[in-house]
């Protein structure tokens, strides 16, 4: 049985508005790089007045002044195998 770990990444904006942007993770208890440089830019007081931007499938920029709030989750995907073709016809 194969496992993916996505990280969920929720960007909640001052507005009102969330944002969620899913990434792929090696293991569920260490963040993905891009989301570990997001919290990092948030922090940082010569960084958190600018943009933070998202590469990947899906792009995303973010007005970090904007942001009041974030929520990251951990998940495990599991895919069960294929079942036989043979027993599938049975």
């Amino acid at each position: 049985m194969a496992q993916q770990y996505i990280q969920q990444l929720t960007v909640f904006l001052r507005g009102g508005q969330n944002i969620v942007v899913p990434f792929n993770a090696e293991k569920p208890e260490v963040l993905n790089p891009q989301i570990d440089a997001f919290i990092k830019a948030i922090g940082d007081k010569t960084k958190n007045q600018g943009n933070f931007l998202f590469q990947g499938a899906r792009v995303v920029l973010v007005h970090l002044p904007d942001v009041s709030a974030l929520d990251v989750v951990s998940l495990v995907r599991k895919e069960e195998p294929a079942k036989d073709q043979k027993k599938a016809a049975s």
